[in-house]
């Protein structure tokens, strides 16, 4: 993911554009139209998914998931779901995945400075992989700061366990 974060970044930018763009009103409206016709017990959603495949292991990630839904009272809203990245250290390797994603498998690894390890495929924090922490933000709530010297964030508060990082 390293290789193609910028354009993955450019791609997201390109489908926000269009999404709101005046071309696009027509399909709008008609989404509207559809929630209003099926009613309020129906949601009614159009997205644009971006993922990367691997092949060999028939695994993906989706990285971009964003459109346009229309809510129980029929109003048009957009939808969002960027991946969030985090670095990692793997065997040596940095890798690159959504934050709550396992560097390893791929597989679902919510909260892992809670649940140490991945639920798919057994990989541990801080034994077999380490968050790759190279700036300041902390990796929480990617708002606060945190450092090697002071390990809380300033502003949700969050401890980093310095068994589980790599500063670089």
């Amino acid at each position: 993911m390293q290789k193609g974060k910028d354009l993955i970044d450019e791609i997201e930018v390109s489908v926000d554009e269009l999404l709101d763009s005046p071309e696009l009103e027509g399909l709008r409206s008609k989404l509207a139209e559809l929630g209003k016709r099926i009613g309020k017990k129906y949601s009614i959603d159009l997205n644009c998914t971006l993922e990367v495949g691997e092949w060999e292991n028939d695994r993906f990630l989706q990285l971009i998931d964003t459109g346009h839904s229309v809510g129980q009272n029929g109003e048009l809203y957009r939808t969002w779901n960027v991946a969030s990245f985090q670095r990692y250290i793997v065997n040596g390797e940095i890798l690159i995945v959504p934050h709550d994603h396992c560097p390893s498998c791929w597989g679902e690894w919510a909260f892992e400075f809670e649940n140490h390890s991945c639920p798919e495929c057994g990989i541990e924090m801080g034994k077999d992989c380490k968050i790759l922490l190279d700036s300041d933000i902390c990796p929480h709530c990617e708002k606060g700061k945190i450092s090697m010297t002071d390990t809380k964030c300033d502003q949700c508060g969050f401890s980093i366990d310095p068994r589980f990082v790599v500063w670089g």
